[in-house]
């Protein structure tokens, strides 16, 4: 037990053992400034199993004498120091980045890659309470819902925050009662960026005229906040296991979801475009509404994804997702593969046969065939008797009737000889090759997908 004057570790100590990561080894994200060197302190004087990690971002004069200040430290302290050198401003070139989202990009990358060889499962930062009220006021006057009033979670992921219930001015105590040395960074008080501006007016404005005691109102809002938003994100993962449907380039879902609340659909499209795109973190109100705003037939284009709605689905989807499908010959007996829409096409000549395949496979008499086979896409026009119809049918009509849609039409072969259509794959054989009492050699074709379209309709509907 710590006793009442030693407040700070007795918090720090049960956020590690709620966490249940007292006992593991953590990487300090120390880059000498005052939050920082109170975490390592407190963490050392724990008893943690801790590692030093420093990213020079090279952006000031003082960078060198900061890191070195790190070094010896971490050395007095007598835990392992490890450091990263960055290149923010190529970086900026390169990516056409701010200075804060190409250092904050870089400086990830960095953490991990010291905490690895650390060999550290979590990474620890030093964001306090007082960095909780800035973020929630920060992102509410941009407009945020609940998932961005949540403000900074105490874990994500590698990273944990021990000193988020802390606030500024009990690190500030904290630091002079323990003689504690630190670095301070200009800039963190330039009026240039938005949180400084936050932080040095807009919060002493308001706690002075309006509100006081706002930044603890904030720091409880965003505890509400996310404790609701990881109610919802649950149910919505829930609903995502239920009706998300794998698609060429993406993901399908039923459109509409209307027994859903509008918060959990949305939620659910953001794991969708999170899917499809790697992550949903840059997806605004404004792209939802977009996607809300779609008629039957239409597409929206998102940042790195496209949404289409299609018949009763949407069609989350990576921008490069229309294809053609190569025209070759059907060798018999042989094999032919289709890398482009991942389709494997197999025919085999029988002299004896029993039963009827159909769905993936179908029987045709060998001796009905013209010419040679050979396997193509669809073409505007086509039309074909499909086995046991009363007469022609248009492939178009075909696939509206059955509900598939425009870029899946590609990716269903079509099996043909020199008088026409064979087997729309996955359909129906044409009536003119069926086998009949008279056949005496039967031509089985199979075919192997990676995706079949026919079942984006058929599951749905299970």
């Amino acid at each position: 037990m710590f006793s009442d004057e030693e407040p700070i570790l007795a918090r720090v100590r049960d956020f590690l053992v709620a966490l249940d990561v007292a006992d593991e080894r953590v990487l300090v994200a120390v880059s000498g400034g005052p939050d920082s060197m109170a975490l390592l302190d407190i963490l050392c004087r724990l008893g943690a199993s801790v590692a030093v990690g420093h990213v020079h971002h090279g952006l000031r004069v003082e960078s060198d004498e900061e890191a070195e200040f790190v070094r010896r430290r971490a050395q007095q302290y007598g835990v392992a120091y490890y450091q990263r050198n960055v290149d923010v401003r190529g970086r900026m070139g390169e990516q056409g980045e701010s200075l804060e989202t190409a250092a904050r990009e870089l400086r990830r990358v960095a953490l991990r890659e010291m905490a690895t060889e650390a060999g550290a499962p979590y990474i620890a930062t030093g964001h306090h309470a007082d960095d909780q009220a800035e973020t929630v006021l920060m992102r509410l006057l941009r407009g945020a819902g609940t998932r961005g009033l949540a403000g900074i979670p105490p874990c994500n992921e590698e990273y944990i925050r021990p000193l988020l219930q802390v606030w500024r001015s009990e690190i500030d105590a904290y630091l002079r009662d323990n003689n504690l040395p630190y670095r301070l960074d200009a800039s963190n008080a330039s009026p240039e960026h938005l949180r400084n501006r936050l932080r040095h007016q807009l919060l002493p404005l308001l706690e002075a005229d309006y509100a006081p005691r706002l930044r603890e109102r904030l720091a409880h809002l965003a505890d509400i906040a996310r404790a609701d938003n990881a109610a919802l994100e649950q149910w919505a993962a829930t609903c995502y296991q239920q009706y998300a449907q794998p698609t060429p380039g993406g993901i399908s879902l039923p459109h509409p979801l209307q027994e859903l609340p509008e918060a959990v659909v949305r939620r659910i499209w953001l794991q969708a475009l999170a899917a499809v795109r790697g992550d949903a973190s840059d997806i605004g109100y404004h792209h939802l509404l977009a996607i809300t705003a779609l008629k039957l037939g239409e597409e929206t284009h998102l940042p790195g994804a496209i949404v289409r709605y299609e018949y009763d689905r949407l069609a989350f989807l990576r921008p490069e997702t229309d294809i053609e499908m190569e025209n070759c010959v059907l060798p018999v007996p042989g094999v032919v593969e289709l890398p482009s829409i991942g389709v494997i096409l197999n025919t085999e000549l029988l002299a004896q046969w029993s039963g009827f395949p159909g769905g993936d496979a179908t029987l045709v008499d060998a001796d009905a065939i013209v010419g040679e086979l050979t396997v193509r896409s669809w073409c505007a026009g086509d039309r074909y008797q499909p086995l046991g119809a009363p007469g022609t049918r248009k492939l178009q009509d075909i696939f509206v009737d059955a509900q598939l849609p425009r870029r899946l039409r590609a990716r269903v072969p079509v099996v043909c000889d020199e008088e026409g259509i064979v087997w729309l794959a996955g359909y129906r054989l044409a009536d003119r090759v069926k086998v009949s009492r008279k056949t005496d050699k039967g031509l089985l074709i199979k075919i192997e997908w990676e995706f079949n379209p026919w079942t984006l309709r058929n599951s749905a509907d299970a």
